[in-house]
């Protein structure tokens, strides 16, 4: 630590020092006193000085360039204490001669706490020089006395600060005037003598200790060092050197420096820069090493004369191979960047000026000679705006930004302004946000203009939203139009079961009038009844609701109800046909749904061959595991572009006039759907034209993906059971009576009621064991009869069938949650009446 203790009194008087003037010896005197008092320091021991404020000042300045002295951690481990000769001998002084006493008081003092801190004390004092020049030898001698009785009382070495030869004459030294005490000032002279032959003694160590430690810090830097001869040869090189280049000391030093560089012109540069006076700073060179590489290094150097003569140069080498890989990056950069395919800008420092930007840049932006510009000086209509907040962001993040679709204003070559999307990627030039000095900082923006793109998506987006909402139509009318066929069969429903049921009544009474007409009308009636079905299988096809009945059965008998079901059709044209069942052939499927699949194949080919014509069914094994229909006929055969076509929705063939049993169009479609939801294919074949045509359906013979349905199922009305009390509820007056009457021709006693609120209040007399509930009824649907005939009804047990003309798997879930044991669907057929009073 520094400690000062220059405010001791000036004099006795309390006026200042004295002034004194040195002579030509006095800036070596400061050297060695500084060195003198650097070694104690450097041990970490104490450093006094008792000297005038100018040798202070002069002392610290060269303690400085050993380290710092003033201010600050040290670079030494020692004390340095400082205090005014002039106010420290005014301490001591009394009557012109030193105090004993109070010269221990005061510079005793300073030795004991200076060796209290320990390590060696070396003190510069220069009190006996100023008595000298003021004449008072008496008292010079007798403040030697002092210092040297100090000595035996404590451990120190004494530099003292005089001048290394007699006072001149006229000197600062000699103002006042001279005691003639010859005696005296020999004693003095021959003392200071002493101390200059050890002074000597000890500055030519200090020199030798200081060569030494600068000829190891030369030797030992980590930079690399040389030096060159006027001549160009190396003379010397420290460690570093020779370890960059690869050469040991007799490789490199006594060879001319050109055999070293690369580049002839750069060494010619650099001796004759040198041997002109010049100095080199951050000169780029290129040095050839021992293993053939070539080192890229900077070189610092100046050169040194005598006489006018360069004697040798000073270089020092550095290796600059990082930097030369980073510069040369960055140039290869800047060439990419120029040449890159799309707009491309580098934008550097905290303004964000244009360092660099390439032809497309300029072209994006409508300008030219944008080098060297600040951004928002260059684009003064950006200020403000997202690209130029993007821009700051990045720069200040040092994290990328990228922007798909960045809407900006551009300059168009009439002065104005038009509405152009960039997709714009923002990269800065690090990634560090500190923005740490000696890296470049900045951003790199590359933009492509993808206005086009935007406004071709857009125009997709439109479309695309315009095809949404045209399919969202389509998709309700399509709804519309199922909710139809629905509806539509369920109005052609209620005509159709009173008549149904009016044609049973009449065949039961054994009425043998008309019984032609009763036939066709039976024949015409079944007709309607199979487009209904068709018409409504089709609306649930298209909404994907069609389940299947699995169960296990022999294929003759699906096959044997397909004809039966086909062939008041096949009658009726005359055709003849010829059925082949394999026998012996099990299937797993839905039974009732084949028998319409082959029914309707049955019916096409009926209706689209010449009366009289041939009709062949086959049903054997085809492929392994594989079933295959057939239905074939010589009639008017397909194109063949309509073998696909024919499949279509309400697809119909050319027809005739007198083609009148054609159907809607739905057949062929419904059977297609029927066999992909088995697993299972069909396909159209015909020579052409008048060449007759070929259905064949591909079926798994098992169906693994579904359980096998066991409940029983009968061909044949089971014998009707008797007694049953049965209520009819329908606001269809002829259907509700005929039913009734078919029933009570069953044996069962019925009562038929059209209103459902006088059927509500007879239920508690009658109690009923079955009641059959139309569900579209006025006032109070089927549904709500239900819970309020169950409420009425308590304990007593009563069946509930649901009777609509509305039979989707909707209408049937609805139904069974209402509480209905089953749904019948208009018009119900004479064995589903007869079962209706036996089903458990």
């Amino acid at each position: 630590m520094l400690t000062s203790l220059d405010d001791a009194p000036q004099d006795g008087a309390g006026g200042p020092a004295p002034a004194v003037q040195f002579y030509a010896s006095d800036a070596a005197l400061l050297d060695e006193a500084a060195d003198f008092i650097d070694a104690a320091l450097r041990a970490g021991g104490t450093g006094i000085l008792i000297a005038t404020p100018a040798h202070v000042a002069g002392l610290r300045r060269r303690l400085a360039g050993f380290g710092n002295a003033d201010g600050g951690a040290s670079w030494y481990p020692g004390r340095l204490a400082v205090l005014g000769a002039e106010a420290t001998l005014a301490a001591f002084m009394v009557d012109g001669q030193p105090d004993a006493a109070r010269f221990r008081a005061v510079v005793g003092a300073a030795l004991v706490a200076a060796a209290a801190n320990g390590g060696p004390v070396h003190a510069f004092a220069e009190m006996v020089a100023l008595l000298s020049a003021r004449g008072e030898y008496e008292a010079a001698v007798g403040l030697e006395g002092l210092w040297n009785a100090l000595g035996s009382d404590h451990q120190f070495s004494l530099f003292r600060g005089s001048p290394s030869a007699p006072p001149a004459a006229g000197s600062a030294f000699t103002r006042k005037p001279m005691r003639q005490d010859g005696a005296a000032c020999a004693q003095l002279q021959n003392r200071q003598l002493e101390a200059e032959i050890a002074r000597r003694k000890a500055a030519e160590q200090t020199l030798r200790r200081r060569e030494k430690e600068f000829a190891d810090f030369v030797e030992n830097a980590a930079e690399g060092l040389h030096r060159v001869a006027g001549d160009g040869t190396i003379v010397w090189a420290n460690r570093a050197e020779l370890q960059m280049l690869g050469y040991s000391w007799d490789e490199y030093v006594g060879r001319h420096i050109a055999d070293f560089h690369v580049d002839a012109p750069v060494i010619e540069h650099i001796l004759t820069t040198l041997a002109s006076g010049g100095t080199l700073y951050d000169q780029p060179a290129r040095l050839r090493c021992k293993d053939g590489t070539i080192k890229h290094v900077v070189i610092h150097s100046n050169g040194y004369f005598e006489d006018g003569q360069l004697r040798y140069t000073r270089c020092f080498t550095r290796d600059a191979t990082e930097r030369h890989q980073r510069d040369a990056a960055l140039a290869q950069r800047d060439r990419m960047l120029l040449n890159a395919p799309v707009a491309a800008a580098l934008l550097a420092g905290p303004d964000l000026r244009l360092r660099l930007a390439n032809r497309r840049f300029h072209e994006l932006v409508g300008r030219s000679s944008l080098e060297g510009q600040a951004f928002g000086a260059a684009f003064p209509h950006w200020q403000g705006s997202a690209i130029a907040g993007l821009l700051e962001q990045a720069y200040a993040s040092a994290r990328p930004v990228a922007v798909d679709e960045l809407r900006v204003e551009l300059a168009r070559a009439d002065g104005g302004f038009e509405e152009r999307y960039l997709q714009l990627s923002l990269e800065p030039l690090n990634d560090r946000p500190d923005h740490s000095a000696g890296e470049e900082q900045g951003v790199i923006l590359v933009a492509a203009d993808v206005t086009e793109q935007v406004r071709n998506r857009r125009s997709l987006e439109r479309a695309h939203a315009e095809r949404e909402q045209l399919l969202e139509e389509l998709t309700a009318a399509n709804r519309t139009k199922d909710d139809f066929l629905a509806m539509l069969g369920h109005e052609l429903r209620n005509p159709l079961s009173p008549i149904v049921t009016a044609l049973q009544l009449m065949r039961m009474r054994g009425e043998s009038a008309a019984l032609r007409e009763r036939e066709i009308i039976e024949r015409q009636v079944e007709h309607l009844v199979r487009l209904v079905d068709n018409l409504l299988d089709v609306a649930r096809a298209t909404r994907g609701q069609i389940e299947l009945k699995i169960e296990q059965v022999d294929m003759a008998i699906p096959v044997t109800k397909a004809v039966e079901m086909a062939s008041p059709l096949l009658a009726q044209r005359g055709h003849r046909l010829a059925v082949e069942i394999e026998p012996g052939m099990l299937w797993e499927g839905d039974a009732m749904r084949l028998a319409q699949v082959v029914s309707n194949l049955l019916t096409n080919a009926a209706r689209y061959t010449e009366p009289g014509g041939e009709v062949k069914l086959q049903a054997r094994r085809g492929n392994p595991g594989w079933l295959r229909i057939g239905v074939s006929d010589n009639g008017i055969g397909l194109a063949p572009e309509m073998l696909e076509q024919v499949f279509g929705l309400f697809f119909q063939g050319k027809r005739s006039v007198d083609r009148i049993e054609g159907g809607l169009g739905i057949g062929l479609a419904l059977v297609r759907n029927i066999v992909e939801l088995h697993g299972g294919s069909v396909e159209a074949h015909s020579a052409g034209l008048g060449q007759g045509s070929e259905f064949v359906v591909c079926l798994p013979l098992t169906n693994s993906g579904a359980a096998l349905d066991a409940a029983a199922t009968c061909d044949m009305p089971a014998p009707a059971a008797s007694g049953k009390r049965i209520m009819v509820v329908d606001d269809n007056v002829d259907a509700a009576d005929l039913l009734g009457q078919l029933l009570t021709a069953h044996g069962h006693q019925v009562a038929v009621f059209n209103d459902p609120l006088a059927a509500l209040e007879a239920a508690p007399r009658l109690r009923p064991d079955l009641a059959v509930l139309d569900i579209g009824l006025p006032g109070i649907d089927g549904y709500e009869l239900a819970v309020r005939l169950r409420s009425v009804l308590g304990h007593h047990p009563c069946r509930l069938v649901a009777l609509s003309g509305y039979g989707q798997d909707g209408d049937r879930l609805r139904s069974e949650e209402a509480g209905f044991a089953q749904h019948l669907v208009k018009p119900i057929g004479p064995e589903q009446v007869a079962q209706l009073a036996v089903a458990p």
